[in-house]
């Protein structure tokens, strides 16, 4: 009795290479329209060689992923169900041999013609010869991913849904801004405070509950060589006079629906770049409006300035808030490689990986 095939192609392969397999060979695959199935998809608590005998019986062909690993582990045990389902005339076997990397074939295989994709170059070929042997129409070429990465420049809020590896850092530090509204992030230069607020501090405001229901107005300003002209017109007085609740009040109403007032200064060392005479005035009216019901101010500084910092009028506050923001650890960097690459839904080869994170560990700017 014939047993139908319910499938193009069964895959076997070493978990090793499973990012291949689900990254570039599944895709391509599905675009050609072949069926296909894996060893995911064998039935938990069966015995593995049945599970084998019936993933083979019902594909029409079988294609093996040749690497070190696999011919480690699960070679024999394959050719050994292979032989009894097809006797021992290696030539008769339905089977595709396709070499990941450059090994010698054991001698059952090696008459049979093998699939070469040890040059990434050559993937897409490889693709189209196992679409003719399974006679299914080559896979058309698939549109190209946008990066999901900024590159060097910095995440903003709308880049939050792409942000990962902080996680821990955003927490403590929307924590930290509703005990303490003065709060300064502090790192090495590319350490990715700016990042940090943009792109996890004010999203996790928006939606975080401890602060209660009411919107918030986010005002971002640098201080540049005139900082009190770009405060007032952050706030939307002439400060004239010391900012007082009613400055805030009249801004507030004039954005409708928010009732809370975050201002970022980002890069605050200009305050001591730029040689300004508005310095301390500028600092003063920061830390005022920091004492105002409903308004938080955080300050981002580079690391290399805390001697300026600690001889200036608003070193008390810093000292009390300060957020100093380390490298990415080992898993942050994880994260941040390979979460936006999954969005997209691409994949990194898990050696480049640990690659970039050996090469990039402890590096601020990395």
């Amino acid at each position: 009795m014939s047993i139908q095939t319910h499938n193009d192609l069964f895959i076997s392969y070493a978990d090793t290479d499973r990012a291949w397999v689900e990254g570039y060979l599944n895709d391509a695959l599905t675009q050609a329209g072949v069926s296909y199935i894996s060893e995911d998809a064998f039935e938990l608590g069966r015995p593995r060689l049945l599970e084998f005998e019936r993933a083979i019986a019902q594909s029409r062909r079988i294609l093996i992923l040749l690497s070190p690993a696999y011919l480690a582990d699960a070679l024999d045990q394959f050719a050994n169900v292979i032989a009894q389902s097809y006797g021992l005339e290696s030539a008769t076997w339905p089977v595709i041999p396709l070499m990941l990397s450059h090994t010698q074939l054991p001698p059952r295989l090696a008459v049979l013609m093998a699939l070469d994709a040890t040059n990434p170059d050559d993937w897409p070929r490889v693709i189209e010869r196992l679409c003719e042997a399974l006679q299914r129409p080559p896979p058309g070429a698939s549109p190209r991913p946008s990066c999901p990465y900024p590159g060097m420049k910095q995440y903003e809020e709308a880049d939050s849904g792409r942000f990962f590896g902080r996680e821990r850092e955003v927490e403590e530090l929307t924590e930290r801004l509703r005990v303490q509204p003065f709060q300064t992030v502090i790192g090495p230069s590319g350490s990715g405070k700016s990042s940090l607020v943009f792109a996890g501090l004010i999203p996790s405001l928006r939606k975080s509950g401890l602060f209660g229901n009411a919107a918030w107005l986010v005002r971002t300003i640098r201080p540049g060589v005139t900082p009190l002209q770009v405060l007032a017109s952050a706030i939307g007085s002439d400060l004239t006079h010391p900012i007082v609740a009613s400055d805030i009040e009249a801004l507030l109403a004039r954005e409708q629906g928010t009732r809370q007032f975050l201002l970022i200064v980002d890069q605050f060392e200009e305050l001591f770049t730029t040689g300004t005479a508005d310095a301390v005035p500028f600092q003063q009216a920061v830390l005022a409006l920091a004492q105002l019901p409903g308004c938080y101010v955080i300050l981002t500084v580079r690391a290399d300035f805390y001697p300026e910092l600690m001889v200036s009028p608003a070193w008390s506050a810093i000292r009390n808030g300060r957020y100093e923001v380390l490298p990415l650890d080992t898993d942050g960097m994880h994260q941040a490689i390979t979460r936006p690459a999954e969005q997209i839904g691409v994949f990194i080869e898990s050696a480049l990986v640990e690659r970039l994170v050996l090469d990039a560990s402890g590096q601020p700017g990395a």
